[in-house]
């Protein structure tokens, strides 16, 4: 037994124990007391400039950097998980935090829409303003990227923040509450440890705006509380994503990739390969050569080996070992399990069917079904007959026509060819689910996105020639159908101009064009208005 103290909680930690086991025990915090204190840092203009964002950048940079080894030392409490795999989900945190310092000014600048030579002196613009006040909820799975990395875009967009990280990873979510007030504005950003019961209790206050990864049935309890107050919701949840492996695919590298992906963290990842569908060809070239490869990377008893997770409690642990007992599939591979380690070895089940245990919820272990479909058009008539929307769909074919159909016949909250997990962190790509995996994006301008309001601006001056142009609108309403007709005509034609940072001889033409247009537009409305 361990206990770890926080600001805010004594917890007492088993390691291997499930949720009900970890015991928290409450200092006294008051949620309103917190929520109205950031709020009002927040209305302060506090967190509004560019040199104050700058700053809360570089410190939680310098908190990843300078503390990476407790980081990675409480993952391997929490998970038992390789540095390897812990230094990776630090090397994402880290790469988010030196985009947003490299792109911050350029992602605060106003969009300018182009000028209109009708309107020369009037502007149109697209501010980014930050929501406020953001609710973010970690997850155990990933605890230091998935807490971390959202944080990254609510402090780029200037918003005060609460971070309440994952009670599942209770080193972890321990190790944050110690060490982001080290390094962040704590008048601005709170870290809030708790129970389920504590999440509840912060969902009754009001947000501004709430990001949460979490499962799919968490999602639906955030969305409902959200609703209370309106407030938005970006949901990083998770689902079923599977795998189709076409017959062209090259086997020996997708067998590897997907088993890769499968093992990461043990298979306790929102976008692990859940099942494959493919041939009965591809299905026994997976189950023959799969042994060979995981004895190259583990050795002959991957238990002992240190290269690989384990699951997180002992409540995850029960869940997964219930569904090898009541499949209704052939295991092939592994099946092994060991409760006093939490170990459950890779696992291949073959001869899934659709209404099997397997194929109910996420397996989020390592633990990989086979579902046998032997044409393309049989692996996306499965897949188009689920309710539910992927969070990613992975695609191994070397088959052009395979792989457009794919993309153009599937819905999913990415699509990934011939590779697995990476697209998440490809710099460029929005990363986010659909529907039941999930809505909204982040990640690089994304997460600034994600975080902003995109608030339309325009500002017109009280020049004669604007005015002119504009008093059409006022009563009386005389002489309708020529108005409305002139009008039609302006607003259809508002278009052509649109003035550009780039000046050519067009523009020149179309800018003569508009001052005729004014002068005709002016002489008119003195002719209806007379």
């Amino acid at each position: 037994m361990t206990t770890v103290v926080t600001e805010v909680y004594a917890i007492e930690v088993k390691i291997g124990a499930s949720p009900r086991e970890t015991k928290l025990s409450k200092y006294n915090e008051n949620y309103a007391e917190t929520t109205q204190g950031l709020r009002d840092a927040f209305k302060s203009g506090r967190t509004l400039s560019y040199g104050y964002r700058l700053d809360q950048l570089k410190n939680l940079q310098r908190l990843v950097s300078e503390r990476s080894s407790e980081l990675v030392d409480v993952l391997y409490k929490d998970l038992r998980k390789p540095k390897m795999e812990a230094s990776g989900e630090l090397v994402g945190v880290e790469v988010e935090i030196n985009e947003a310092i490299r792109c911050l000014q350029t992602w605060m600048t106003p969009e300018q829409l182009p000028n209109n030579l009708l309107f020369p002196n009037d502007k149109a613009y697209i501010k980014p303003d930050p929501y406020g006040l953001v609710l973010i909820l970690g997850a155990w799975n990933y605890p230091v990227a998935l807490t971390l990395q959202p944080l990254v875009g609510a402090i780029s967009a200037g918003n005060c923040a609460i971070v309440k990280p994952s009670e599942i990873a209770p080193f972890t979510a321990a190790k944050i509450a110690e060490l982001v007030p080290k390094y962040l504005d704590p008048k601005c950003f709170r870290v809030i440890e708790g129970d389920v019961d504590d999440t509840k209790k912060l969902l009754k206050q009001r947000f501004d705006y709430i990001f949460c990864t979490s499962s799919t049935r968490v999602g639906k309890h955030v969305m409902m509380a959200a609703a209370e107050n309106l407030t938005g919701v970006t949901l990083e949840l998770g689902g079923k994503s599977p795998v189709y492996v076409h017959d062209s695919a090259d086997l020996d590298l997708s067998l590897k990739r997907i088993l890769w992906g499968k093992l990461l963290n043990m298979g306790q990842t929102c976008i692990a390969p859940d099942y494959i569908i493919c041939s009965k060809k591809v299905q026994d070239y997976f189950v023959t050569h799969a042994k060979t490869i995981l004895e190259k990377w583990y050795g002959p008893s991957m238990k002992e080996s240190m290269d690989i997770c384990r699951i997180i409690n002992s409540y995850h642990f029960d869940r997964l070992k219930k569904l090898l007992v009541e499949t209704r599939g052939g295991i092939v591979l592994g099946g092994e399990f060991d409760s006093n380690d939490l170990w459950i070895s890779p696992t291949f089940v073959v001869n899934v069917e659709d209404n099997d245990v397997l194929m109910e919820d996420e397996i989020f272990g390592p633990i990989l079904p086979f579902v046998n479909a032997e044409t393309p058009l049989e692996a996306l008539n499965y897949l188009n007959a689920k309710t539910a929307k992927p969070l990613v769909i992975y695609l191994f074919s070397q088959n052009k026509s395979v792989n457009k159909q794919f993309l153009e016949l599937t819905t999913s909250g990415s699509l990934s060819i011939n590779e697995v997990i990476l697209h998440c962190g490809w710099h460029g790509l929005p990363f986010g689910g659909v529907q039941e995996s999930g809505m909204g994006s982040y990640h690089g301008k994304y997460s600034f996105d994600c975080f902003s309001h995109r608030k339309s601006c325009l500002a017109r001056d009280f020049s004669f020639v604007t005015e002119k142009l504009s008093a059409i609108r006022y009563p009386p309403y005389n002489r309708t159908e020529l108005k409305i007709k002139f009008l039609s005509t302006m607003l259809r034609r508002l278009h052509l101009f649109k003035l550009s940072f780039s000046f050519t001889p067009s523009h020149l033409v179309i800018f003569l064009l508009g001052l005729l247009v004014m002068f005709a537009s002016t002489t008119l409305l003195a002719k209806y208005q007379s």
